[in-house]
């Protein structure tokens, strides 16, 4: 469930959803309560270069203060161990899609790349994997093994080293794999 302030976390929680994506209002007793409930947070980085369009000053306001709002959550996150995954609004835009990597590289001010290597990859697996029955991989992820969903990437450079390597997806990525066929190979 898209929430921001506590009481709309908390309307959720109480409701039974397990996943809270933004969250970027949260206070401390609402990230206790995630933490004892197991809820997950899918969380993406509003920072003041994400403002596209002026704004309406209201609206404006609004949106600084979920601005200000991602350094707090970010730190509730770590401090009360949520499980983090990585979120964004990005949907039905190719250009905006092209910007993923870049709105992952961002999170480094507050993970390593390695983290954020995880987050993406590994722990959003296992968040999807909360869909159930309407589960669109019903196989393994998140691992490369044998009967697993092949989605790999083959990076030109370490992006355990370097996680800006990931905001360049079209000169970076040398080979790109998906349920194990192959969508881009650079390397012929």
């Amino acid at each position: 469930m898209h929430a921001y302030t506590p009481v709309a976390i908390q309307r959720a929680i109480a409701a039974g959803v397990k996943v809270i994506e933004h969250g970027h209002l949260m206070d401390e007793p609402t990230a206790e309560l995630m933490a004892r409930k197991g809820i997950w947070l899918s969380f993406q980085p509003f920072t003041d270069d994400t403002a596209a369009a002026p704004l309406p000053p209201a609206n404006r306001a609004r949106q600084l203060e979920v601005f200000a709002g991602t350094e707090n959550t970010i730190a509730l996150a770590k401090k009360y161990k949520l499980k983090m995954a990585f979120g964004t609004d990005i949907l039905f835009s190719q250009s905006a899609a092209t910007r993923q990597g870049a709105e992952l590289a961002k999170m480094r001010k507050w993970y390593s790349a390695p983290e954020l290597l995880v987050m993406a990859t590994g722990t959003n697996a296992q968040l999807l994997k909360l869909s159930g029955p309407r589960d669109p991989y019903p196989g393994k992820l998140g691992v490369v093994e044998e009967g697993a969903y092949a989605d790999l990437l083959l990076v030109d450079g370490d992006p355990t080293v370097d996680i800006s390597l990931v905001a360049d997806a079209a000169r970076n990525f040398l080979v790109i794999m998906k349920d194990g066929k192959v969508y881009k190979n650079s390397l012929r």
